[in-house]
């Protein structure tokens, strides 16, 4: 196995158009190329590296002979090269992206920091209130206790002190029932 990576870089291959092409051809290039792969990235990319496979066994037996190769050939000028290329005619179809994807993840990364520190706040706002409310509730609990016991006690003391103040006054009123015996008749 042979990774994509290494195979472009030892053949100074187009990593990006070896990868599509082996993708367009049916090769998972994600767990490595296999010998099939490199072949057919080769074949497509670079012939050239591709060793002709020749037996040892069909190997010529002939010694070495010296071929001329005569004047019959034509030589022609080397062709005029246009100066400008467009690749427009090679896409099969269109793109669509972001001028600046990472600025548009830069804003993204930023916004969800913003929500992220605004629900760690909420979440320590709602905390402080539910402290705040054990607190209020716990005083008013322990206050009431405070109340019913105080009820209580009130209770008591009022009742033994309208007993006494009624006694009291029972006592009162039979004194002035004595005091009574010693006014005229007919004083008012």
């Amino acid at each position: 196995m042979k990774s994509l990576h290494t195979l472009c870089k030892e053949h100074d291959l187009p990593k990006t158009s070896v990868r599509r092409y082996l993708l367009a051809h049916g090769f998972d290039t994600s767990e490595g190329l296999g010998d099939d792969a490199v072949a057919k990235a080769l074949k497509q990319f670079k012939p050239s590296a591709i060793a002709p496979s020749v037996s040892p066994s069909v190997a010529p037996t002939v010694e070495t002979a010296a071929v001329v190769v005569g004047n019959h050939a034509i030589t022609l000028s080397a062709p005029t090269m246009p100066a400008q290329y467009s690749l427009e005619n090679l896409r099969v179809g269109n793109a669509v992206s972001f001028d600046d994807p990472l600025a548009v993840a830069a804003s993204f990364l930023q916004t969800a920091d913003i929500l992220e520190d605004a629900m760690k706040n909420d979440i320590a706002n709602r905390q402080a209130r539910l402290e705040a409310t054990k607190a209020a509730a716990h005083s008013i609990a322990e206050k009431r206790q405070n109340l019913q016991l105080e009820a209580r006690l009130y209770q008591l003391q009022t009742q033994q002190l309208d007993s006494s103040l009624s006694a009291q006054t029972a006592e009162l009123q039979s004194e002035l029932g004595k005091l009574e015996q010693f006014s005229a008749p007919g004083a008012v």
